[in-house]
């Protein structure tokens, strides 16, 4: 006689222990944690820049205007600026530093106009990366 067949077999899988489950909940929070921190940091970087306009002055400079937003307004950076011709040889490098800002005036934001030397005749000026001294 078979009754039941299913109801009296033993389960496939065994229970796992108490000891795993707390593992698995421990790395689960951890992972958690670090994927909100991460998103977070991501989205509210240290510092960024947007380029406003170049000029081509003459055969030998051209202007840049961009702006640099830090997070730490009295921290100096540097960045560097690239003038590249038509074929995106580079034709003029500098670097330019911008010094930090303290008191009650300080601004997040650093508004420049800077001229950078060429080579050759430029085709575009760009902000090429920029950083957070120490």
């Amino acid at each position: 006689m078979v009754e039941n067949a299913l109801m009296m077999r033993d389960s496939v899988l065994p229970a796992k222990p108490w000891g795993a489950r707390i593992a698995m909940a421990i790395f689960a929070f951890a992972a958690l944690g670090w994927l909100i921190w991460s998103a977070w940091f991501h989205a509210h970087p240290a510092l960024t820049f947007k380029e406003i306009a170049f000029t081509i002055t003459s055969e030998s400079s051209s202007e840049l205007r961009y702006e640099v937003t830090r997070r730490e307004p009295n921290r100096p950076i540097i960045c560097v600026l690239r003038a590249l011709d038509s074929s995106g040889a580079v034709v003029g490098e500098m670097r330019e530093t911008i010094p930090g800002e303290t008191g009650e005036a300080a601004s997040s934001t650093a508004a420049r106009r800077t001229v950078v030397a060429t080579l050759s005749k430029a085709a575009f000026v760009r902000v090429d990366r920029c950083w957070v001294t120490r």
